[in-house]
């Protein structure tokens, strides 16, 4: 790994999709070799046990790769080539209110998508465009490898207000592993062999993108798959005994033409998902919540042993490989065809070249170039210009502290249909999470 490149800084080490993180670094430790990776998180007791844990995942690796603790921020950013952000301001008990309070007002409540992302928004903004500050004063050179959410909001609001923090020039690259998921999803669904590796040409914006073109990786004559995917969604009947999700899917599948992304439910099931959730009784960050001193003592027994094999429950077995996979596209040159969220550039036609979107894009030493798509499918492009202006407001708004562009953002997404719902949300929104929204309280006057 080039010497320029060799520090690796995580912000938000202490979470517990890190040995996930890990995981994805041991899959490209070679090209990695000689890194060190430096672990900074505000809660320094899993910020120790997960130094620990990665110590001990790397000894038993064999992998050329040094791993420290550093609790202070600045200190952690300081020489580093590449900073990956993985981190929930507020934690879970966040993360509930937002699930929880645009639910009270009949909207769906979802930690990225929708008013609930929203609030995750403005807390996240901040805490991104410090850290972008402290690059550029410690670390000029390094890339943000984003994976906060919500990213795209969170990527446009660093690239577009980057200077009001002394960090105009800020390099970073939104990153989302969903549609790696959604497309094993799509595989099953439409019948393919497991074994088939396929890729698909994902557009659009985080948890608001579709595939119309499929192929066959790595095959001999002619990989394209597009006509055969839309023959079998022409015809696709959701399983036996599917739950409702994945029945959703299908349909929309089949109505659309096209693979849309599972986030598509919420916006074109809207209502049977407020009821579904409703029915619940708890939201998914309680559920979490129940989960995380198991999951966290399995950790601690872990890091006690030679070989560790930590749970993979949160995040899967490899969560950090596509971050790895851009740092190393960027750090050695590698011209690598990766989907992230960078600027448009007129990669998709009909979205402003200003405005984040997910693509396909070509990954090198100059960081994201995306590649032209060219239009979204017909039956989408007025969704996602709607979630794209929504999208453009809530970056100001979570950057500035506006409560006036606050509302306008959620007035604009399509969740919201009335705008005392929006005003409610907001309000309660704010106030619930006012110790980690310090931007609005200097806007009294609701500008």
């Amino acid at each position: 790994m080039p010497a320029s490149s060799r520090r690796i800084t995580v912000v938000g080490a202490g979470s517990a999709y890190l040995p996930g993180v890990i995981r994805g670094l041991l899959h490209r430790a070679d090209a990695l070799a000689g890194a060190e990776l430096v672990l900074h998180d505000p809660d320094t007791g899993h910020l120790r046990l997960m130094e620990a844990l990665a110590g001990k995942m790397i000894a038993a690796a064999g992998a050329n790769l040094a791993v420290r603790a550093q609790p202070d921020l600045r200190a952690a950013l300081d020489g580093a080539g590449f900073v990956f952000t993985t981190f929930r301001p507020g934690g879970m008990r966040a993360r509930h209110l937002d699930e929880s309070i645009p639910l009270r007002h009949g909207v769906v409540g979802q930690e990225t998508a929708g008013p609930g992302g929203f609030l995750m928004a403005c807390r996240s903004v901040p805490v991104l465009l410090r850290i972008a500050a402290l690059c550029a004063r410690v670390a000029p050179s390094a890339w943000i490898v984003n994976y906060t959410n919500p990213t795209n909001i969170v990527t446009d609001a660093v690239l577009r207000f980057g200077h009001r923090v002394g960090a105009p020039a800020a390099r970073i690259v939104g990153l989302c592993d969903q549609h790696a998921g959604d497309l094993e999803r799509w595989a099953g669904l439409l019948g393919f062999p497991p074994g088939w590796a396929l890729e698909a040409d994902w557009i659009g914006l985080n948890h608001a993108t579709w595939a119309e073109r499929v192929r066959l990786r790595n095959a001999t004559g002619d990989p394209d798959l597009s006509a055969e995917v839309r023959r079998r969604l022409a015809r696709l009947e959701p399983p036996a005994g599917a739950d409702a999700a994945t029945r959703q899917l299908a349909e929309l599948g089949r109505a659309l033409g096209c693979l849309p992304n599972s986030y598509a439910r919420y916006y074109f099931f809207h209502d049977d998902v407020v009821a579904e959730l409703r029915a619940k009784g708890t939201t998914r960050a309680q559920e979490i919540m129940a989960r995380l001193p198991a999951l966290y003592a399995d950790y601690a027994e872990a890091a006690g042993q030679d070989a560790p094999d930590p749970s993979r429950e949160r995040g899967g077995g490899e969560h950090g490989e596509l971050a790895v996979d851009v740092i190393c596209a960027i750090a050695a040159d590698e011209g690598r065809r990766l989907i992230v969220n960078t600027r448009n550039r007129g990669a998709i036609e009909g979205l402003p070249a200003e405005a984040v979107v997910e693509v396909p894009a070509r990954v090198d030493a100059q960081g994201p170039t995306p590649l032209v798509m060219g239009a979204l499918p017909h039956p989408v492009r007025g969704l996602v210009a709607a979630i794209h202006e929504y999208e453009w407001l809530a970056a100001e708004a979570a950057a500035t502290g506006s409560r006036r562009l606050a509302l306008q953002a959620l007035m604009v997404h399509p969740f919201i249909r009335r705008k005392a719902a929006a005003e409610a949300i907001l309000d309660e929104g704010l106030a619930a999470h006012r110790d980690h929204l310090p931007q609005f309280s200097r806007d009294r006057a609701g500008t």
